[in-house]
């Protein structure tokens, strides 16, 4: 379930609707509707989704009513989440970026890995890029991590990232871990890091390198 991102925050982060990110292994673009179809190949794996939600692989229909969501609110709030592209293979193994739908927490760092494609360190590689850029672009003071407490590999991440551990809570009916990262205490992921700027027709990049290791 989305929910609205609280108004001051909402005044308060740049918009930046149309830049993507590129580490060394991978590119965070923005997802487009023609992704459901390589996207539910990864939600209807019952293992990815097993701790996501109500913990059930998606349909088809699903994936693509959540995405049309992951499209407006990216274009609505200027933030959100990225498709995550193997730039080797040139396929699309998931997502990672921002959600702000608990006002508990604030802005949370959010992934999701096609099984082949775990334990490579690509959620860290992608949830580092993400970070860096909530921190240096979006300006944000903290960014937290939200999890199930059993979801081992997901806390790893986050630990791996530099977050520290705040509380075991229940946010909308699910038990959950939080931990949070404070931008004074970030330290950038050593993998390659780039910003690129599209020209808003998402069809054509901008030569300008904003940011990089």
């Amino acid at each position: 379930m989305l929910h609205p991102i609280p108004h001051d925050l909402a005044q308060s982060i740049p918009l930046h609707t149309t830049d993507e990110l590129e580490t060394t292994r991978l590119r965070l673009r923005l997802f487009v509707p023609e992704d459901a179809g390589e996207l539910s190949l990864i939600t209807s794996d019952a293992e990815v989704m097993k701790f996501i939600g109500e913990g059930l692989p998606l349909s088809e229909d699903e994936t693509r009513s959540n995405l049309a969501c992951i499209i407006e609110v990216f274009e609505k709030r200027g933030f959100g989440k990225w498709a995550v592209i193997h730039k080797e293979l040139n396929k699309l193994i998931g997502y990672c970026g921002f959600a702000s739908g608990n006002p508990q927490v604030g802005v949370e760092i959010a992934y999701l890995l096609a099984r082949p494609y775990w334990g490579q360190g690509l959620a860290s590689e992608a949830a580092g890029a993400c970070l860096r850029y909530g921190f240096e672009v979006l300006r944000l003071d903290s960014i937290s991590g939200v999890t199930r407490p059993g979801n081992n590999k997901s806390r790893r991440v986050l630990e791996r990232l530099g977050m520290k551990y705040v509380s075991q809570a229940v946010y909308f009916g699910y038990d959950c871990v939080h931990y949070a990262l404070a931008q004074s205490e970030f330290r950038p992921h050593p993998a390659a890091y780039f910003v690129q700027r599209m020209d808003g027709s998402r069809a054509q990049r901008c030569s300008t390198l904003l940011h990089r290791i």
